[in-house]
Protein backbone atom coordinates (compact mmCIF):
# COMPACT_ATOMS: atom_id res chain seq x y z
CA UNK A 1 0.00 0.00 0.00
CA UNK A 2 1.51 3.68 -1.17
CA UNK A 3 0.39 6.77 -2.47
CA UNK A 4 2.25 5.81 -5.28
CA UNK A 5 2.74 2.67 -7.25
CA UNK A 6 6.20 1.70 -8.32
CA UNK A 7 5.14 -1.58 -9.40
CA UNK A 8 2.12 -3.56 -10.12
CA UNK A 9 2.49 -5.16 -6.67
CA UNK A 10 1.24 -2.09 -4.88
CA UNK A 11 -2.29 -0.85 -3.97
CA UNK A 12 -2.23 3.04 -4.69
CA UNK A 13 -4.30 4.50 -1.06
CA UNK A 14 -4.90 7.08 1.11
CA UNK A 15 -3.43 5.30 4.12
CA UNK A 16 -6.15 6.93 5.53
CA UNK A 17 -8.59 4.74 4.01
CA UNK A 18 -6.79 1.61 3.15
CA UNK A 19 -9.06 -0.91 1.32
CA UNK A 20 -8.38 -4.07 4.05
CA UNK A 21 -11.11 -5.27 6.32
CA UNK A 22 -11.56 -4.22 10.31
CA UNK A 23 -9.25 -6.30 12.40
CA UNK A 24 -7.32 -8.12 9.50
CA UNK A 25 -3.69 -7.38 10.15
CA UNK A 26 -0.94 -8.64 12.79
CA UNK A 27 1.67 -5.64 12.26
CA UNK A 28 1.28 -2.23 10.37
CA UNK A 29 4.99 -0.34 9.95
CA UNK A 30 4.79 3.31 8.88
CA UNK A 31 8.75 3.91 7.30
CA UNK A 32 9.20 7.66 6.51
CA UNK A 33 5.74 7.52 5.74
CA UNK A 34 4.01 10.42 7.69
CA UNK A 35 4.43 12.85 5.31
CA UNK A 36 0.15 14.00 5.73
CA UNK A 37 -1.35 16.50 7.41
CA UNK A 38 -3.74 13.81 8.88
CA UNK A 39 -1.80 12.06 10.75
CA UNK A 40 -4.74 11.18 13.31
CA UNK A 41 -6.56 9.49 10.16
CA UNK A 42 -3.50 7.06 9.47
CA UNK A 43 -3.03 6.19 13.28
CA UNK A 44 -7.01 5.61 13.53
CA UNK A 45 -7.11 3.59 10.44
CA UNK A 46 -4.00 1.07 11.49
CA UNK A 47 -6.27 0.89 14.79
CA UNK A 48 -9.11 -0.29 12.56
CA UNK A 49 -7.31 -3.00 10.55
CA UNK A 50 -4.94 -4.19 13.35
CA UNK A 51 -6.45 -6.95 15.35
CA UNK A 52 -6.14 -6.44 18.98
CA UNK A 53 -2.63 -7.19 20.34
CA UNK A 54 -1.35 -6.34 16.74
CA UNK A 55 2.06 -4.27 16.43
CA UNK A 56 2.63 -1.03 14.78
CA UNK A 57 5.91 0.09 14.42
CA UNK A 58 7.02 3.69 13.19
CA UNK A 59 10.35 5.15 11.64
CA UNK A 60 10.65 8.61 11.21
CA UNK A 61 13.28 11.25 10.78
CA UNK A 62 14.42 12.42 14.16
CA UNK A 63 14.18 15.67 13.43
CA UNK A 64 10.45 15.38 12.66
CA UNK A 65 9.67 15.28 16.54
CA UNK A 66 9.91 18.35 19.06
CA UNK A 67 8.71 16.01 21.41
CA UNK A 68 8.68 12.04 21.20
CA UNK A 69 7.09 11.87 24.55
CA UNK A 70 3.88 13.90 23.38
CA UNK A 71 4.20 11.44 20.13
CA UNK A 72 4.05 8.65 22.29
CA UNK A 73 0.98 9.99 24.63
CA UNK A 74 -0.95 10.85 21.50
CA UNK A 75 -0.82 7.33 19.99
CA UNK A 76 -1.83 6.13 23.55
CA UNK A 77 -5.22 8.42 23.26
CA UNK A 78 -5.66 6.52 19.82
CA UNK A 79 -5.69 2.67 21.40
CA UNK A 80 -1.55 1.65 21.01
CA UNK A 81 0.81 1.59 23.79
CA UNK A 82 4.36 1.94 23.43
CA UNK A 83 6.25 -1.26 23.56
CA UNK A 84 9.96 -0.32 22.61
CA UNK A 85 11.61 2.86 20.81
CA UNK A 86 15.13 3.73 19.94
CA UNK A 87 15.64 7.47 19.83
CA UNK A 88 19.24 7.36 20.39
CA UNK A 89 20.00 7.63 16.81
CA UNK A 90 20.64 11.13 15.54
CA UNK A 91 18.98 10.63 12.05
CA UNK A 92 16.27 8.28 12.66
CA UNK A 93 13.77 7.68 15.51
CA UNK A 94 12.02 4.19 15.66
CA UNK A 95 8.93 3.15 17.60
CA UNK A 96 6.71 0.04 18.27
CA UNK A 97 3.28 -0.11 19.71
CA UNK A 98 0.25 -2.67 20.45
CA UNK A 99 -3.22 -2.04 20.18
CA UNK A 100 -4.72 -2.51 23.05
CA UNK A 101 -8.00 -1.20 21.84
CA UNK A 102 -10.27 1.81 20.27
CA UNK A 103 -8.67 5.36 20.08
CA UNK A 104 -9.92 6.84 23.70
CA UNK A 105 -10.29 10.82 22.73
CA UNK A 106 -11.76 13.02 19.94
CA UNK A 107 -10.46 16.27 18.57
CA UNK A 108 -6.86 17.66 18.39
CA UNK A 109 -3.58 15.70 20.02
CA UNK A 110 -0.85 17.18 20.57
CA UNK A 111 2.16 15.24 19.53
CA UNK A 112 0.75 14.50 16.06
CA UNK A 113 2.43 17.41 14.37
CA UNK A 114 5.45 16.49 13.60
CA UNK A 115 7.89 19.02 11.88
CA UNK A 116 8.69 19.39 8.30
CA UNK A 117 11.93 17.33 7.51
CA UNK A 118 15.52 19.10 7.81
CA UNK A 119 18.31 17.68 5.15
CA UNK A 120 21.80 18.84 5.62
CA UNK A 121 24.10 19.08 2.36
CA UNK A 122 26.93 16.58 2.83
Amino acid sequence: LDLVALNEHVTVCDMAKVPLPDESVDIAVFCLALMGTNLREFFEEANRVLKQGGILKVAEVASRFEDNRSFISALANLGFKNTAKDTQNQFFYMFEFTKTGPSKTKGTLRGLELKACLYKKR
